[in-house]
C-alpha cells in the first residue's frame, strides 16, 4: 500500500515539475501569435516620420497657472502619435536641452538598439545633437513614450507623451468615440533649475526628495488638473474606449460614477471577452495601462477621478457628461450682474495662525478651507472689498460663474480681492474643487451702481 502511495506522489511530482518547466520560450514554437518582432515594414505598411525638440518651454497645469518645464515640441504631454501595426516609424529627436536625453519606446517590441536606455541601448543624445529612431510599429496596442535620461527628472518636467498603435485588422467591437488620459503628478518646487543643480530644492531637510520621492502638489489627467482637463463626452447608447495610460511614480485607483466600465485591454494587450472584468474603479500601478469600454447607459453628469481623496482633490478628477446634460452649478438661474470692476491680486498675506480680520467695514474676509468658502454666503453693500484668503493646505481659486473675476491658483497664505461696484448676486467657486462642492454667494445691496 505504501508503495502504491509513493508512486502516485511521485507521479504528480513529476508531473508538476514538467507543468512548470514550460517556459515562455518553450512556449514560442507552440504558440504562432509569439514570434520576434518584424525588423521590416509589413506589407501594407507606410513609413511615418516624426520630429521632436526636446526643449524647455512653458507648462500649463491649469487656466492661469503654468510653470517651467522640458518638453516635446513645446507641449506637455508630448504629441500623441497614431500609427498602424506594421507602419515603419521613424521620429528625428533633437536634443535642444542643456542635458543629454534618449527616448525609450514603452511596450513596443523593437531592435534592442532603439529601446533607449543610455549605456544599455545607446549613447545619449546630446545636447545640440540629434539621433533617429526607426522601428516597425508592433504589436497593436495603447503605448507610450518618455525620457531615459534620469528619468526620475526629465520624466517630472514632463518628457512624456502616448503612442497609440491601431491593429492592422479591424477590431470586432466599433468604438464611437476614444479618450486618452496619461496620469501623472506634479511637484511644483521641483524645477528645472532645481534638476541643474541650480538652486536647492526646498523642504530637503525634511524629506523632500530622499531617495528621490518628491512631495507631490497636484496630480494630473493629461498635464492639467482641475478645470483643465477635459471630459470624457457622449451621447446615450454610445461605445467609448478610454486609454489609461500612468507615466508617474505612484498608483491611481481611477473610479467612475453611475456606471461599471469592462477592461478590455491590459499594457495595450487585449483582454480575451471571457477573462474580461466590470469594474466601476481600477487600480493603475506606475507603467501600466488599461483601455476600458464605456457604455453610455445612465445619461447625466459623472464624476470620473482618483479614488485616492487628495489626489481627486488635488487635480485628478473629470467628468463624464452626456450631450444636453450640464453640472448642477451652471443649471441655476441668476440675475445677471452688471459689470463689476476689474479685479486685482493683492500680495501674498503674511502667514498667520488665523486669517487677518477685514480693514474696516470697506472690506469682508472670506477663508478658502479644504474644500469649502467660510462664510459661503456674505451680504455687502456695495463698494465693499471681498478679500479671499487661502487657509487650507489644497491650492483654491475664487472665480465668478460669469467669469468677471478669475484668481490664479492661490496656496496657503494667498490673497485675492474684487471690490463690487454694482448690487446683484455673484456666484462664484474654486475651480480646483467645484466639483467637491466649492462654491459660495455674494449678494452686494444698495447704493448707486457705478
Amino acid at each position: 500500500m505504501r508503495g502504491m502511495v509513493a508512486g502516485v506522489i511521485l507521479g504528480l511530482v513529476l508531473g508538476l515539475a514538467v507543468g512548470f518547466n514550460r517556459s515562455p520560450i518553450g512556449l514560442v514554437g507552440a504558440q504562432p501569435d509569439i514570434q520576434p518582432p518584424p525588423r521590416a515594414m509589413l506589407p501594407g505598411g507606410q513609413v511615418r516620420e516624426f520630429r521632436f525638440v526636446v526643449r524647455p518651454g512653458k507648462w500649463e497645469i491649469m487656466p492661469g497657472t503654468a510653470v517651467d518645464a522640458w518638453t516635446y515640441n513645446g507641449q506637455v504631454p508630448g504629441p500623441e502619435l497614431r500609427v498602424r501595426e506594421g507602419d515603419l516609424v521613424r521620429v528625428i529627436v533633437k536634443n535642444a536641452l542643456p542635458v543629454p536625453t534618449t527616448i525609450h519606446w514603452h511596450g513596443v517590441d523593437l531592435d534592442w538598439r532603439m529601446d533607449g536606455p543610455p549605456g544599455t541601448n545607446q549613447d545619449p543624445i546630446l545636447p545640440g545633437k540629434t539621433f533617429t529612431y526607426e522601428f516597425v510599429a508592433t504589436p497593436a496596442g495603447t503605448r507610450f513614450y518618455h525620457s531615459h535620461v534620469d528619468p526620475e527628472v526629465q520624466m517630472e518636467l514632463g518628457l512624456y507623451g502616448a503612442l497609440i498603435i491601431e491593429p492592422r485588422e479591424p477590431e470586432a467591437v466599433r468604438y464611437d468615440r476614444e479618450y486618452t488620459y496619461i496620469l501623472d503628478e506634479l511637484a511644483l518646487d521641483f524645477t528645472p533649475r532645481v534638476a541643474l543643480g541650480k538652486e536647492r530644492l526646498p523642504m530637503a531637510e525634511f524629506g523632500n526628495g530622499r531617495g528621490g520621492a518628491l512631495h507631490y502638489d497636484l496630480f494630473l489627467m493629461n498635464g492639467r488638473a482641475g478645470t483643465g482637463i477635459p471630459p470624457v463626452t457622449l451621447k446615450a447608447g454610445e461605445r467609448v474606449r478610454i486609454r489609461l495610460i500612468n507615466v508617474g511614480s505612484l498608483p491611481h485607483a481611477m473610479h467612475i460614477h453611475g456606471h461599471f466600465f469592462t477592461i478590455v485591454a491590459t499594457d495595450g494587450n487585449p483582454v480575451p471577452p471571457g477573462a474580461r472584468l466590470r469594474k466601476d474603479t481600477v487600480l493603475i500601478g506606475p507603467g501600466e495601462r488599461y483601455d476600458l469600454e464605456l457604455v453610455g447607459y445612465n445619461p447625466g453628469v459623472w464624476m470620473f477621478h482618483c479614488h485616492m481623496q487628495n489626489h481627486a482633490a488635488n487635480g485628478m478628477m473629470t467628468t463624464i457628461t452626456y450631450d444636453g446634460f450640464k453640472p448642477l452649478h451652471e443649471q441655476m438661474p441668476l440675475p445677471a450682474p452688471k459689470r463689476a470692476q476689474e479685479p486685482a491680486a493683492a500680495a501674498p498675506a503674511v502667514r498667520t495662525a488665523q486669517a487677518p480680520p477685514g480693514r474696516g467695514a470697506a472690506e469682508v474676509v472670506v477663508r478658502m478651507a479644504d474644500n469649502r468658502f467660510e462664510p459661503p454666503m456674505v451680504r455687502i453693500p456695495v463698494g465693499t472689498q471681498v478679500t479671499w484668503v487661502n487657509r487650507g493646505i489644497n491650492a483654491h481659486t475664487t472665480t465668478g460663474l460669469d467669469v468677471f473675476w478669475d484668481s490664479p491658483a492661490m496656496v496657503t497664505g494667498r490673497r485675492f480681492s474684487v471690490t463690487f461696484t454694482n448690487p446683484g448676486t455673484y456666484r462664484y467657486l474654486c475651480r480646483e474643487h467645484f466639483l467637491n462642492g466649492m462654491t459660495g454667494t455674494i449678494e452686494v445691496t444698495g447704493g448707486k451702481p457705478r
